[in-house]
């Protein structure tokens, strides 16, 4: 099993579509996937709610959690990959979600603003000794200012993965309907980018599961 937390103070980053949409890939290729929804605002469970019985990601499951303990039991479900979603604050549940955790996953979006705002994140969970990572989240496509900002995200000390999320319109028509491009527009530009976000998050998991 890997725990999976996705984290960043900075609210609005896109955590619960990162999220959902690896949790959605990793269900489609076969795996036991759960999400542990630690946000108040308990996006994921609303997702959950919207879906369809038949719906091909009916076999996800998502839990509602408030607590710190009750984060702690993530470490008791029997699935594949556990994915964390927290809330956009600094609170005592996101520092139990990092501490039960195997890996820590820190969208971002392409702005000098939003990469300041995500530093206090950083620096937590670098202290941690976790493996840790930045996905640019909501990136344009030929843009200039999100080609430079993950040129600075390179020079810090925090793992860049090497693909980015776009802004597709596929993610919030999918998610609002208790699905993901993966599964309502199978084959389109947004599914394919998941699945090369997901292929890079797998070679990382991989790659520092055999460091240690």
């Amino acid at each position: 099993m890997k725990i999976i937390t996705v984290m960043n103070q900075k609210g609005g980053v896109g955590k619960t579509t990162l999220a959902l949409s690896l949790a959605a890939r990793w269900h489609l290729a076969g795996h036991s996937v759960s999400i542990v929804d630690a946000d108040p605002q308990q996006a994921s469970v609303f997702w959950k709610r919207q879906q369809a019985e038949d719906s091909a990601l009916a076999g996800i499951d998502v839990y509602s959690v408030r607590l710190p303990a009750e984060i702690r039991g993530s470490k008791n479900l029997n699935s594949d990959y556990v994915i964390v979603d927290t809330p956009g604050t600094d609170k005592m549940i996101v520092r139990s979600a990092v501490n039960v955790s195997d890996a820590l996953l820190i969208p971002v979006q392409p702005s000098s603003l939003d990469v300041q705002a995500s530093a206090p994140t950083v620096q937590a969970a670098l202290a941690t000794g976790k493996p840790v990572a930045y996905l640019v989240n909501r990136f344009v496509s030929h843009s200039q200012l999100g080609n430079d900002m993950v040129k600075l995200l390179e020079r810090t000390s925090v793992t860049v993965l090497r693909r980015v999320m776009g802004q597709y319109q596929a993610f919030p028509r999918s998610i609002g309907v208790g699905e993901t491009p993966s599964t309502m527009f199978s084959g389109g530009a947004a599914c394919r980018n998941i699945e090369s976000v997901g292929q890079v998050v797998d070679t990382w998991l991989e790659g520092e599961h055999e460091k240690n």
